[in-house]
C-alpha cells in the first residue's frame, strides 16, 4: 500500500507508533510514504540528531520515499549516488528504506506510474539570502534581524538547487515522452503557475498581496499540464491539507491513502 504525506522538516512525530494508531487506516508492514518535499531529514553535517534518526526510522514498518523540497540540503543530498529503481533515478539515504525520488522520473511502482518532480521557491525570504564571503553579511543580517524579517544564508540554509536546471526539465520531458506522457500521479513540492494561481485565490479572497510568485519551475508545470494526462497531482509546500480542485491537492500533516478516486476532503469528512 502507498501512502502520501507533505512537509515534516525535521519533525517525524507523525511516523510514531502513537500517531500511526490514531489514523483511520493502518500503516501495513511493506508499505510506503511518500513525502512531497521538505523532509528535513537531510540539513547540517553537525546534526547530531541524523544518526539517531536514521537509526530509528531503519526500525519503521514502511519505507519513506521523498521528492525535494525548498527547504532541503543539496548538497548532502547529492554525496549519495545515483541509482536506478523501479524505472527512475534514486538515491538510496538508508538502503531500501529512504530513498530519494529525483526529479523528472517515471517510477512504477505497485502497477501505478508515478511522475516524480521536486523543487520550488523560498519564499521566506524578505530579508533576503546571505552569503557569509560577502564583506556585508553581518550588517545585512542584523538588519534583516532588526527588521523581523526572514532570511536565508547559501549552503547553510538556502541552496540554489531548489529550482531545477534546463537539463533535469528536459529529462523529464524525455521520460514523459516514453509513457506517452500518460501517468497516475504526480509528485510535486509546488503547483504550476496555473494551480497555484487558483490557490492563491481560495486563500486571499480580498488580499491583493501574493503569496506566492511564479518561477521556471511552476511555468515548467504550467506547460506539461498542456499534455499531462493523469488522476491526481499531489504536492506540499503550502502548509495546508486541502484539494485545490478536483485533480489536484495539497498535502501537509495528514497521512492519507492513494485510492484512485479518494478526496482529501472525503477523507476529512470521513
Amino acid at each position: 500500500m502507498i501512502y502520501i504525506t507533505g512537509d515534516t522538516h525535521a519533525d517525524f512525530r507523525r511516523f510514531t507508533k502513537k500517531q500511526r494508531n490514531r489514523l483511520p487506516f493502518e500503516l501495513t508492514e511493506n508499505g510506503m510514504v511518500i513525502i512531497c518535499g521538505d523532509f528535513g531529514l537531510l540539513w547540517s553535517k553537525n546534526d547530531r540528531t541524523l544518526e539517531y534518526n536514521l537509526d530509528w526510522m531503519s526500525r519503521l514498518p514502511f519505507q519513506i520515499l521523498w521528492v525535494a523540497g525548498n527547504h532541503e540540503n543539496y548538497d548532502m543530498i547529492e554525496e549519495y549516488n545515483l541509482e536506478e529503481w523501479h524505472g527512475g533515478k534514486v538515491r538510496h539515504i538508508l538502503r531500501d528504506k529512504i530513498i530519494y525520488l529525483e526529479r523528472g522520473q517515471v517510477f512504477k511502482i505497485e502497477g501505478k506510474k508515478f511522475f516524480t518532480f521536486g523543487g520550488a521557491s523560498s519564499h521566506d525570504v524578505q530579508g533576503g539570502i546571505l552569503d557569509i564571503a560577502d564583506s556585508d553579511y553581518t550588517e545585512r543580517r542584523v538588519a534583516a534581524n532588526k527588521a523581523g524579517l526572514p532570511y536565508r544564508v547559501k549552503r547553510i540554509s538556502w541552496w540554489e538547487q531548489e529550482l531545477p536546471t534546463e537539463e533535469e526539465m528536459q529529462e523529464g520531458i524525455r521520460n514523459l515522452e516514453k509513457v506517452h506522457y500518460k501517468v497516475d500521479y504526480v509528485i510535486s513540492h509546488c503547483l504550476s503557475s496555473k494551480s497555484q494561481d487558483k490557490l492563491e485565490r481560495h486563500l486571499g479572497e480580498g488580499n491583493s498581496v501574493r503569496l506566492y510568485e511564479e518561477d521556471i519551475l511552476t511555468d515548467y508545470f504550467d506547460k506539461l499540464e498542456e499534455k499531462l494526462q493523469y488522476t491526481r497531482w499531489y504536492c506540499g509546500h503550502y502548509h495546508l491539507n486541502m484539494d485545490v480542485d478536483e485533480q489536484h491537492t495539497v498535502m501537509y500533516a495528514m497521512i492519507v491513502p492513494f485510492e484512485g478516486s479518494c478526496f482529501l476532503e472525503d477523507l476529512i469528512a470521513g
